[in-house]
């Protein structure tokens, strides 16, 4: 039995080079079709930089990119054009999706026309297929992501070295069940401190995952990020970026929601005209913004815990991390051992929505 997929011997690549081919491939392929593994690159691959216009997080860049491109493609090889059909996962939250393919290694991107073969609303998903000029060729996506407000970029190829000949292997095999929940899919909750408020703030849509199975609760969170979910807590209409900020561009995720928290007085910059919207929350920043937050929404807050200690806080916090621990917020645990200088965790601010939520709704 032949080979499926056999390495191009030294002679045959530079004889290649030498006809003037563009495109290099370190593998040829019979025809047929053939499911191969996806990798994916928050970083362009050739220059090492982000591309992505967001806040430059990578492990949420790197979250994302894997949240929305399968982990399987299909490889086509027929009368020497290959073509690619990828699986574009949480289809629903894309629009305006732009595919561009490298020429030839380290070379320039071309748009690629592209063909919705199949969309399934079960799995949320998308089959799109296009042409590439070699079969592990670099592959770059730009997209309009409608939960985060704005394009996305990123990069992905496939990985021909463990072809498997037929589609099988390119099904989704699990859809999730009618009575499984958005949090249900999370694998690194199970057992957390903050399970249960990590649960209410997925299922209620003020947080999402950094992939479609992980939260990443130990991570941080940033000012932007928080003032965002906020906003979704608050179950506003919220649009508009007229705001005094110069680092908070009209084109970011969080810009709507930054505008809308200093017009109604719930948030400061860190100056007249900076907010530092990509600088981690700490605990009294949160505690600050949470109680100014009740006080919009005409909230009182109530005594519904013992008085927590202040040892540490900053002066011009000290009055909001005493109302927000009295009111049950903020506790010992969502501030790290009342270290309220300490960056909040994405679980940190899920249980402070979570106790803010239950005491006193939205």
């Amino acid at each position: 039995m032949k080979k499926m997929v056999k390495k191009i011997v030294s002679a045959a690549m530079a004889l290649t080079m030498l006809v003037g081919v563009h495109a290099v491939s370190a593998y040829a392929m019979e025809d047929g079709v053939y499911t191969v593994q996806t990798r994916v690159f928050y970083r362009n691959p050739d220059t090492g930089k982000i591309d992505d216009g967001g806040s430059g997080n990578e492990e949420l860049g790197e979250g994302m990119c894997r949240s929305v491109v399968f982990e399987k493609a299909l490889l086509e090889q027929k009368g020497g054009e290959t073509t690619v059909t990828m699986k574009a996962l949480l289809y629903s939250n894309m629009s305006n999706i732009r595919i561009a393919v490298q020429d030839a290694p380290k070379g320039s991107y071309t748009d690629a026309k592209y063909t919705v073969v199949k969309e399934s609303s079960s799995t949320n998903s998308a089959d799109i297929k296009f042409s590439v000029p070699a079969a592990d060729s670099y592959i770059q996506m730009k997209m309009y992501v409608g939960p985060m407000g704005r394009d996305v970029c990123f990069y992905w190829n496939c990985d021909p070295s463990a072809a498997v000949a037929g589609t099988d292997s390119f099904k989704i095999t699990e859809a999730p069940s009618a009575s499984e929940t958005t949090a249900d899919r999370l694998k690194d909750i199970d057992n957390h401190w903050a399970e249960s408020a990590i649960r209410f703030a997925v299922n209620n849509k003020l947080f999402s995952g950094t992939t479609d199975t992980t939260f990443s609760p130990d991570g941080t969170m940033t000012r932007g990020m928080f003032v965002t979910v906020l906003g979704r807590m608050s179950g506003e209409e919220i649009s508009g970026t007229n705001h005094a900020f110069q680092d908070v561009k009209a084109t970011q995720y969080y810009a709507p929601y930054v505008a809308w928290a200093s017009k109604n007085g719930i948030v400061s910059g860190t100056s007249k005209t900076a907010f530092a919207p990509n600088a981690s929350v700490t605990c009294e920043q949160a505690a600050s913004i949470l109680t100014k937050y009740a006080a919009y929404k005409g909230i009182t807050l109530e005594t519904k815990s013992i008085s927590p200690s202040t040892t540490g806080v900053s002066s011009w916090a000290k009055d909001a991390v005493m109302q927000a621990g009295k009111a049950g917020i903020i506790t010992k645990q969502n501030t790290n051992g009342y270290n309220y200088t300490s960056a909040a965790t994405r679980a940190d601010v899920a249980s402070m929505l979570n106790n803010f939520y239950t005491y006193y709704g939205k």
